[in-house]
């Protein structure tokens, strides 16, 4: 028990340990950094008008991937997921995630603490992302701000080697930052009055 609650305030802390990145409809170059020869991350942060637990609720939703990852660039939206292996608020729980162009991913919870802290991990890509990497854990923190939450997320591929982290990168910059400023404004768009 005191080792998770260890991790669960390692996690909490990390909202602090870095400084705010800003709007995150601006292109900031430090959205994105790389970790060690294989991690990539990209790290984008919102103010949403409402309380932590309806906001973490919507983010962390079984149902919500369709309705904030939309689209962008070469990237296709969610259609839809199956197979859920048990309760989304359950870290070990696991489905598969259907792109509009037919391929999917396998996406695992591995940490629900509502309303501050949600994560997940994705693998098992059918789409050409598998050349490219083995793996990414998405977190999400939530701090209540003033008059709403402040939302952070970060996404860290795990490139399958130093040479594929080179492409990886590119990926990371061009399209799927454009993907997690979408799938922002589309959470943002749910909680406005």
């Amino acid at each position: 028990m005191e080792k998770q609650t260890c991790k669960a305030l390692q996690r909490r802390s990390h909202w602090s340990q870095e400084q705010t990145r800003g709007e995150y409809d601006k292109f900031d170059p430090q959205s994105v950094r790389r970790i060690g020869s294989t991690l990539i991350a990209a790290t984008l942060e919102v103010h949403i008008a409402a309380a932590e637990a309806p906001v973490f609720d919507f983010v962390a939703a079984e149902d919500v991937l369709p309705k904030v990852l939309t689209g962008y660039g070469l990237l296709p939206g969610v259609v839809r997921t199956s197979g859920n292996t048990g309760p989304w608020d359950q870290p070990g729980s696991a489905r598969t995630v259907h792109l509009a162009d037919g391929s999917t991913a396998r996406e695992q919870v591995t940490a629900y603490e509502q309303p501050v802290y949600f994560a997940y991990r994705t693998s098992d890509y059918t789409f050409a992302l598998r050349y490219l990497a083995n793996s990414a854990e998405g977190q999400w923190w939530f701090k209540k701000d003033g008059s709403g939450t402040q939302v952070r997320w970060t996404y860290t591929f795990r490139g399958k080697n130093w040479l594929a982290s080179i492409p990886l990168a590119l990926f990371v910059q061009t399209q799927w930052v454009g993907y997690m400023r979408t799938c922002l404004r589309n959470v943002e768009r749910q909680f406005r009055s």
